[in-house]
């Protein structure tokens, strides 16, 4: 595996897995991908209705979310740096191994959010899901 692809698939992990901490209206932690996806519903809502309100919490999430895509990059970076030393048979398995112990850990209640669930912890799929 190249050092490009260990690089693209580790931050692909990351930006989808990483819990980060957030600030909108409150605390919390959730992954890149998450902040995107309501910075995206925010963009559009200051786009379609205006508002000064809307203006800052776009400007706020934008800005966080460009941070943490740019912390995540800078991790698998580090990551692919570590992984690119050991012998070439072994980087395919030990990349695949971080991704997949990466994406496991997303199963387990790591995320809140004060807009999903009642700021209640949940999964990576009860972020995107719950109610």
């Amino acid at each position: 595996m190249s050092p490009n692809l260990i690089r693209r698939l580790l931050w692909l992990v990351l930006l989808v897995v990483l819990p980060l901490p957030y600030w909108a209206f409150e605390a919390g932690r959730a992954p890149t991908v998450w902040l995107a996806e309501v910075c995206a519903f925010v963009l559009a809502m200051l786009v379609t209705e205006g508002g000064m309100v809307t203006q800052i919490v776009a400007t706020l999430l934008t800005a966080q979310t460009l941070l943490f895509a740019g912390l995540t990059y800078l991790l698998a970076r580090g990551a692919t740096r570590l992984v690119t030393r050991l012998p070439d048979a072994r980087r395919t398995g030990v990349t695949l191994a971080v991704a997949a112990l990466l994406l496991g850990a997303s199963l387990l209640p790591i995320y809140r959010s004060p807009l999903v669930a009642g700021g209640a912890t949940v999964n990576l799929i009860g972020l995107f899901t719950a109610r």
